[in-house]
């Protein structure tokens, strides 16, 4: 028996108030998305440059092109769920045609179904021929461009060696988005996986009614690595594009995988303050969203829990909050703690966020003027600015071993304290992964750690070849564990044994 099933086993008869709640959201909510499913205006998309098209790029990054491009480029892309996202608007897909009945839309017609599942309508499409079950707007899902920014300035600066050691604002100006700098990544992905009022990429409530999977916890690197990465990193090539990245003080990167983790956990945390204010902006950001307040923008979970006593809620506090109103997003706040204080700046992420808990407390959801720009915002983005900078500045030197194994030490710490599953997963993966390289613990002590947070906090993430009909849904099983949750298991996972000193292994 599973421990999922145990857990349900030990709880029969005791039927979760959320249960109630999605049922009432159904009904009201979906009128809501129904009234103007597509009124809201087409997503801006790097704005002053054209698209080429992901055929143009890949004649070139679907070969070896000498020590900086090879075969892996493309051919991981196009088996990367990114490329397929779009067959999630397809009206075959039995979950597409239930949501599109509910809620009396297209999905492939919806501006806010599209910004996120497929290339922007201004690209190209591919010249060979298409499968008549599909469109030239179907083809590509997400694209190159969709994430990399349209290539019409940068297309032929970017095939010279010059090129790759420019600032990421130099490479701005051609329109590309460099995603080699964690911070921007962390943007461009959290734009769909958290969501972005500003450009209309919000599930919109109704929509989680109809049946839209819940966009969970999102740690970038993990998920990066589960879908296979189609770049390799600058340390991860040849010796002499290293040492010419030394030569032009290259330091974009960050100085490892963990390093980029606690950056994109500080993105999280700032966009999810910005998530609400966005929605609360001017004119031209309000008209993303068909109503004010749209719900699913602010915590689930301060709606849909179990009301029952004791509550793993209130012991995990409310985070400045006046009991029972809904909050801000609440996964990346550990993580960017751990993030704060590696950085040498310890803050707690509450503090931070203070200035729309001020709003939200004055009644349910917040006025919508206040949070436009609530007093103290401006200090309290500066700080999460500060320390993204201080950690991009860390050097990929002999004292990164040691740096390594101290992230590994305060994420263990930083985990028991997480309060719910989708606080505590961004803190374990990336405990999972630099404990593989951290020095102080033996193979068989990372091996032990990591299977103890793998089974505890069902690290699992999609994969390409699970991607069957006959799987079961990601998003499934992460409802399923979320329920199972066991704070004390979890907190037994992130123990770590005591240090010893083993050689340490080459950081990633």
């Amino acid at each position: 028996m599973s421990r999922a099933t145990r857990h349900s086993a030990s709880r029969k008869g005791r039927r979760p108030a959320w249960h109630l709640v999605a049922a009432v959201v159904i009904a009201a909510g979906v009128r809501v998305m129904a009234a103007e499913p597509d009124d809201l205006p087409a997503p801006v998309f790097r704005e002053g440059f054209s698209y080429k098209g992901a055929e143009l790029c890949v004649r070139c990054h679907r070969s070896e092109q000498s020590a900086w491009c090879d075969t892996a480029t493309s051919t991981a892309w196009r088996h990367d769920a990114h490329s397929r996202s779009h067959l999630a608007l397809l009206s075959t897909n039995p979950r597409t045609r239930s949501m599109e009945e509910a809620l009396g839309i297209k999905a492939a017609e919806t501006t806010s179904c599209k910004a996120c599942h497929t290339h922007p309508d201004a690209e190209p499409g591919p010249e060979e021929e298409i499968p008549e079950a599909e469109n030239r707007f179907f083809h590509t899902g997400i694209s190159c461009e969709t994430c990399h920014g349209a290539g019409s300035s940068y297309l032929e600066p970017h095939l010279h060696t010059s090129w790759r050691f420019l600032s990421s604002a130099e490479k701005a100006s051609h329109g590309m988005v460099d995603l080699r700098n964690p911070a921007l990544k962390a943007e461009n992905c959290l734009a769909c996986h958290m969501g972005d009022a500003g450009t209309g990429r919000v599930v919109p409530h109704a929509a989680y009614a109809a049946g839209h999977p819940p966009l969970g916890a999102f740690e970038m690197e993990a998920a990066s690595a589960a879908l296979g990465p189609h770049w390799k990193r600058v340390w991860e090539k040849s010796d002499r594009i290293q040492e010419l990245a030394a030569d032009k003080g290259y330091q974009v990167e960050a100085a490892s995988t963990a390093h980029r983790s606690l950056i994109g956990a500080l993105v999280a945390l700032r966009e999810s303050a910005l998530l609400v204010q966005k929605a609360a902006g001017p004119a031209t950001a309000r008209e993303t969203l068909p109503s004010w307040p749209e719900l699913s923008l602010y915590d689930c979970q301060a709606c849909h829990h179990d009301l029952v006593l004791p509550s793993r809620r209130q012991q995990a506090g409310y985070g400045g909050l006046v009991p029972g109103r809904p909050g801000l997003v609440r996964w990346p706040r550990r993580l960017a703690e751990v993030a704060f204080s590696t950085a040498e700046m310890p803050t707690a992420a509450d503090d931070i966020l203070s200035p729309w808990v001020t709003s939200l407390n004055a009644r349910p959801f917040g006025h919508r003027d206040d949070l436009r720009a609530p007093p103290g915002a401006g200090n309290a983005l500066a700080r999460v600015d500060a320390a993204i900078a201080a950690l991009a500045t860390v050097r990929r030197d002999a004292s990164l071993p040691e740096r390594q194994r101290q992230i590994a030490e305060t994420l263990a710490a930083a985990g028991p304290r997480s309060g719910d599953l989708d606080s505590a997963r961004p803190v374990a993966w990336v405990l999972a992964e630099v404990i593989q390289t951290a020095p102080g613990w033996t193979a068989t002590d990372r091996a032990a750690v990591r299977a103890r947070l793998e089974t505890a906090l069902d690290l699992r993430m999609p994969r390409p070849a699970e991607a069957t009909a006959a799987a079961i849904p990601f998003w499934r099983t992460s409802l399923d564990a979320a329920a199972a949750y066991d704070p004390a298991l979890a907190a037994e996972a992130f123990r770590l044994p005591p240090p010893q000193t083993p050689a340490p292994l080459p950081p990633r």
